[in-house]
């Protein structure tokens, strides 16, 4: 009878361990809340580089398309 105590015994803490599980549950509310905003003002704002792309073709368009226009 002791074998079979010891027996479920075992299998019980096997189960037991096996159902634990070493993962995260990942980003809380807050955190999420957090990246989402970076992540927003990140695409509001267009980079330095866009920005002056933007001017020069605006600048040449301006130039090239009103021959009324000299600088």
């Amino acid at each position: 009878m002791k074998h079979l105590r010891l027996i479920g015994l075992m299998i019980g803490l096997a189960l037991i361990a096996g159902c634990e599980t070493v993962e995260t549950t990942g980003t809380g509310n807050q955190e999420a809340k957090r990246l989402a905003a970076i992540q927003q003002q990140r695409q509001a704002q267009p980079d330095e580089g866009e920005q002056n792309l933007w001017s020069a073709q605006q600048n040449a368009i301006n130039k090239d398309g009103n021959p009324m226009r000299s600088y």
